[in-house]
This record gives structure tokens, C-alpha cells and sequence, in this order.
């Protein structure tokens, strides 16, 4: 009898989950969706996303965008309330061919015997900031800029924009200001705040929903994360791709 009643219970946790991806949209439709956008962009690309992840189906239409120039790292967003949004790097094809390159002119110069030409500074292209931030802001594209300078007492600088975007300043700086690692909390893979996919296993069944990290750190760290649906507040290990599996 025991053995009946437990029979009855899976299959009832089973058609529920079938249920639930009727209703739910899968990570290969989403990848599908983001390649179509790739090739009407005109890139040639492969989404890098699970596809055997489901999310609340989104009744208004998914809004894709690239984060930065290229199309490396893009955005994929379901405005509906309590939607998903979902961080996706992309596997970029390169294509080379039709780039020229050019041998720089050799220009013969005297020289006065016993003089000695001065070397020119190499210069170097550093990181300012465009306008005033404050303490505990996170960096934008828009705060920075990428400007040329000697080298003669710049040690400590950033020179690409892609590793200052998204960090939190521990200090108010100025205008004008060249951003050094002192300047900046450390860099984790997930921020407090960050919004996140959190991952349930079943058997051969995932589900994932969103949810908000209350807690910073890398891969690997149980953090605590806000279940954006219900509210409730649980423990997961950080994986790759901004996702969190659920501690148990």
C-alpha cells in the first residue's frame, strides 16, 4: 500500500513540472531566438547559453541588446513583471580577410656626427573619468573615457573599459580623474544586487527562475539569493554564467 501512495505522489510532482514547461519558455528557444537576431545584426555568432534551462514564458516581446561596441556579451530581457533577465556571452566568428595592411613608410635620416637623437616618450592610453562620481556608485560605459598620456609616473591604470564597467568605487573622485585599482572595491564574479538565474534540479528536470543576489563573491561561494517570484531568500553555490544552484 505504502508503495502505491509513493508511486501516486511522484507521478502527481511529475505532471506538475510537465505543467510547468507548457507554460515556460526553454534556454533553446531563448538561443534560438538571440541567433536570429544575430544574423538580422549581421554578425555571425553562436549563443553560449544552457539549453536545457526553462523560464516563465514572457508575454510581451524579449528585448535583445549588445552591453558593449561588440557583440561578445549581450542582454536579454522579458519586461513582464517579475520577468527574466538573462546576461548571455556569444562566440563570435572573426573574419580577417578583408582587412589591408599597409607597410609604414622608411624615411632615411642624417644624423650629426656625435649627436644623439632624443627618444620619443611612448605613450599610453589610460582610463579617465568623464564626469564626478561618488562613493559606492557602479561604473557605467558613459562615466569613462580612454585618452593618450606619456609614460613617465603611471604605474597603476586601467586601459580597457571592460573591467571597470559594473565595479563599485570605495571613494568620491573627480572629473578628469585616472581611475587606479585603489580607487575600486574588489571585483567578484557575482555583486550584491546582480540579477541572477537560479537553478533546480529534479532528476533529469531543471527549472530556473530569476532571482537577486544579496551577496557578493566568486565562483564556487554559497551566497545568499532573493527568489524574485515568491520572495523567499535562499543558499546557492555561484557557477558559471551568472547562475546559482540551489544548496540542499
Amino acid at each position: 500500500m505504502f508503495k502505491i501512495i509513493t508511486k501516486i505522489f511522484l507521478l502527481f510532482i511529475f505532471i506538475s513540472i510537465i505543467n510547468k514547461q507548457v507554460i515556460a519558455i526553454s534556454g533553446e528557444e531563448i538561443s534560438t531566438k538571440v541567433s536570429e537576431w544575430l544574423i538580422k545584426e549581421g554578425i555571425k555568432g553562436t549563443p553560449i547559453f544552457s539549453k536545457n534551462s526553462f523560464y516563465k514564458d514572457c508575454n510581451n516581446e524579449i528585448e535583445i541588446k549588445k552591453i558593449f561596441q561588440n557583440y561578445n556579451t549581450i542582454k536579454v530581457n522579458c519586461s513582464d513583471i517579475n520577468g527574466f533577465k538573462l546576461i548571455m556571452r556569444v562566440r563570435t566568428l572573426k573574419n580577417d580577410k578583408n582587412k589591408k595592411t599597409t607597410k609604414p613608410d622608411v624615411v632615411f635620416k642624417t644624423t650629426i656626427k656625435n649627436k644623439i637623437p632624443k627618444k620619443k616618450s611612448k605613450l599610453l592610453k589610460i582610463i579617465k573619468l568623464k564626469k564626478s562620481v561618488e562613493k559606492n556608485d557602479i561604473l557605467e560605459l558613459d562615466d569613462l573615457e580612454i585618452v593618450s598620456t606619456e609614460k613617465k609616473h603611471q604605474t597603476s591604470f586601467f586601459s580597457n573599459k571592460k573591467d571597470l564597467v559594473g565595479r563599485k568605487l570605495k571613494t568620491n573622485l573627480k572629473m578628469g580623474q585616472i581611475l587606479h585599482p585603489r580607487h575600486l572595491f574588489e571585483s567578484f564574479d557575482i555583486n550584491n544586487g546582480d540579477v541572477i538565474s537560479i537553478v533546480s534540479n529534479l532528476g533529469n528536470v531543471s527549472v530556473t527562475v530569476s532571482g537577486e543576489a544579496q551577496d557578493s563573491g566568486n565562483l564556487g561561494d554559497l551566497i545568499k539569493v532573493k527568489n524574485l517570484k515568491s520572495g523567499k531568500i535562499i543558499k546557492g553555490y555561484i557557477k558559471k554564467d551568472k547562475k546559482i544552484k540551489i544548496f540542499r
